[in-house]
């Protein structure tokens, strides 16, 4: 009877029907059917289909809320720095040192984090590890070609350079510690910068801590490149003696080509990523127009906000993974897919815009920012991006990254295009993509098939 209860079509019960012994003279004999085939038939239509739910599995998206707080504390912690530098770096090309290191840090450790979990997933820790001790290294030569291409063209002080190469340092140090779980090891870096910044925020900047909030900016970078070549050094060494003790065979190459085409998409989007962020600030500060407080104050928010993006990313998985279970018939599931979507995006809009009221009150009662007409605008724009971001993620975590890249290069092109309408043209373009995007995700993750792995 349950055979029959759960049965897809009267083949499947015809085959227990033969394990059990039954043949074609016994289901003549006792039953009165012709076959055995014809007795199947007859059972499939006359029992009423109840299937029996299956045996409910482990939830493969366990994950601990404490880690995307965490997570959330290392993208945002490192602004701080930059509060600190705007005082201890002057002249008008510091921005433009700052931005190009910016800009090819990102690429870089995008595409560097990519290789790293791909490697990880596929070969494991050590080999993973011995990838990322070379990339950390090969990133920071890059942007180091970078920095030194951009003082050919404009004149920049040695302490600007000094800072773009620290910041690039601590970008593909804090890439290596992230992929391999060692973030840690990452706060500990990051605490003599973010102490010492701190510090002289709170003091009001006095001129003779100059030198010391240095000392403490230039500790983090070194810090994060040290221990992350210690970490990555100790996993290799450490499984690689597992892995001769059991005579395995040893790594092979490198990378490879197919690796490292797979991994340009995640570098592309690293790249126009960091160039929509940074776009409205160099505007301003290189152009001479309306000051980016709003972008400014916004840039922390949402740095802050990764962590409640990559919570919302388990978030969305398990929902939809239960309601993947818990849905009989296909054409329910889309419109409950996109639902679960929508609460997805708005839950971390909502998040992102109670940081960001929270870090504008906490600057306007210390008189930190003078607000005006100008800034709402400008923190609507973040926002707006910020959720194109979000959705962007989740869609490179649904295996779509083609499309991500296409609209957010287009979306940088179409921001540079109407620079002259300042910050109405960024809004514009932001919630442009973030409807894009939204829709897209309606359409793609609505599909039954993109929550079948």
């Amino acid at each position: 009877m349950e055979v029959c209860e759960s049965a897809v079509d009267p083949l499947e019960i015809s085959s227990a029907l033969e394990f059990d012994g039954l043949s074609d003279q016994l289901a003549r004999k006792r039953y009165g059917a012709s076959d055995i085939f014809a007795l199947a038939e007859e059972m499939f239509r006359r029992v009423p289909r109840r299937p029996t739910e299956p045996e409910r599995s482990a939830d493969p998206w366990q994950t601990s809320k404490v880690l995307p707080v965490l997570h959330g504390l290392l993208y945002g912690l490192p602004t701080a720095c930059f509060a600190v530098s705007t005082r201890l770096l002057a002249g008008r090309n510091v921005l433009i040192i700052l931005i190009v290191s910016l800009l090819a840090s990102w690429a870089q450790s995008q595409g560097l984090a990519h290789l790293g979990y791909a490697r990880l997933g596929r070969a494991g820790h050590a080999q993973a590890a011995r990838l990322l001790l070379v990339g950390e290294g090969v990133g920071l030569a890059g942007v180091a070609c970078a920095l030194a291409v951009t003082s050919l063209v404009v004149h920049v002080q040695v302490a600007a350079l000094i800072f773009g190469l620290g910041l690039g340092a601590y970008m593909m140090g804090a890439t290596v510690l992230m992929v391999l779980g060692g973030e840690r090891l990452l706060l500990i870096a990051l605490a003599p910068g973010v102490l010492g910044s701190a510090t002289f925020l709170i003091l009001g900047r006095p001129a003779q801590l100059e030198y010391a909030a240095w000392v403490a900016v230039a500790a983090t970078p070194v810090l994060a490149l040290t221990l992350a070549a210690a970490r990555s050094s100790q996993v290799a060494g450490l499984i690689g003696k597992t892995r001769r003790a059991r005579k395995e065979q040893p790594a092979g190459q490198l990378v490879t080509a197919a690796e490292l085409r797979d991994a340009l998409p995640s570098a592309g989007f690293g790249l126009v990523a960091a160039s929509l962020l940074v776009f409205p600030i160099a505007v301003a500060g290189l152009g001479h127009q309306v000051p980016a407080t709003g972008a400014l104050l916004a840039s922390l928010p949402l740095a802050l906000s990764m962590g409640a993006a990559e919570w919302l990313l388990v978030w969305f998985r398990r929902r939809t993974q239960r309601l993947m279970r818990g849905t009989l018939e296909l054409r329910v599931f889309t419109p409950r897919a996109r639902l679960v979507l929508v609460a997805a995006l708005l839950q971390y809009l909502g998040a992102a815009i109670l940081l960001t009221a929270a870090l504008v009150t906490i600057a306007s009662l210390a008189n930190l920012v003078h607000l005006d007409a100008t800034v709402p605008p400008q923190i609507a724009a973040y926002m707006a991006l910020g959720g194109g971001m979000f959705l962007a993620l989740l869609l490179q975590a649904f295996g779509s990254r083609t499309v991500p890249l296409v609209a957010c290069a287009a979306a940088l092109a179409v921001e540079i295009a109407t620079r002259g309408l300042g910050v109405w043209g960024q809004l514009m373009t932001c919630t442009g993509l973030l409807v894009v995007l939204a829709v897209y995700a309606g359409v793609l993750l609505g599909s039954p098939v993109r929550h079948a792995y």
